[in-house]
């Protein structure tokens, strides 16, 4: 039987919003005692971790349309593990922009794999929750797809790392096309029309967060994380491509 909605879910936000400060403060002070980087480095880590999961408790407490429910809080505890990757990424790329590596040890890639991929995992279990309970709502949808823009940013810098810097950077246009087409949303106001649903999007876009984490681990060989990667990215460009062309006939068709 679906749990009736809450009416005042502010407090909860806020409740859950310490919770996650609390929890990625403990995770940072364990990585900071574990890790032998230089200062700045540790400053930009926490910088990262915390204003991840910032964002994200801002949008739970400021929420006024729809109410705060089970679901969200599924998103927000998943977001201190996007969180967690984030701070990770200073850590293993300083070492690579500063020229003192090609690649990122294996140690952080294994680091990296293992926060992010229950992460990538619970993207389900929120929706199952907001269904399963009756809480299911638009705002709700639109927070779970922002943390699962967060993760995918983590993961292209963190794959892009792993398969050689500078000339793996075309892994970030995995990461950057969702922010590329809400931008392209400002400039062609037909691009703001609901998309109607497709099971081709849903998939092409769960397997991009798969690949990416599959492409982080160091058994995998670098050929065959290149051509997975390579290939994902063609997916999710023809999803897009698809997706714009549809938008684009249809402001033709109301014009």
């Amino acid at each position: 039987m679906p749990l009736p909605r809450s009416t005042c879910p502010r407090p909860s936000a806020r409740r859950d919003g310490v919770l996650a400060f609390v929890a990625l403060g403990g995770a940072l002070a364990v990585l900071f005692l574990l890790v032998d980087v230089e200062l700045p480095v540790l400053v930009a880590a926490g910088a990262l971790g915390l204003a991840v999961v910032g964002a994200v408790v801002r949008s739970a407490v400021r929420r006024r349309d729809e109410p705060y429910g089970p679901a969200d809080r599924v998103t927000v505890g998943r977001s201190v593990l996007v969180a967690l990757a984030a701070a990770l990424l200073p850590v293993g790329l300083a070492p690579v922009l500063g020229q003192d590596a090609d690649r990122p040890v294996d140690t952080w890639c294994w680091a990296v794999f293992a926060v992010a991929l229950p992460a990538w995992l619970l993207d389900g279990v929120d929706g199952w929750v907001a269904r399963r309970t009756g809480t299911a709502t638009r705002a709700g949808a639109r927070f779970d797809q922002e943390v699962d823009a967060a993760l995918l940013i983590v993961l292209s810098l963190a794959a892009a790392a792993r398969l050689g810097l500078p000339g793996a950077w075309w892994v970030l246009a995995i990461g950057a096309l969702r922010y590329l087409f809400l931008l392209g949303q400002r400039v062609r106001p037909a691009w703001r029309r609901a998309l109607p649903f497709s099971s081709y999007r849903r998939v092409v876009a769960g397997i991009q967060g798969g690949v990416l984490l599959g492409a982080l681990v160091p058994l995998i060989p670098l050929p065959l994380a290149v051509t997975a990667t390579v290939i994902a990215l063609v997916l999710l460009l023809g999803s897009f491509g698809r997706d714009v062309l549809w938008l684009e006939r249809a402001g033709r068709d109301l014009s």
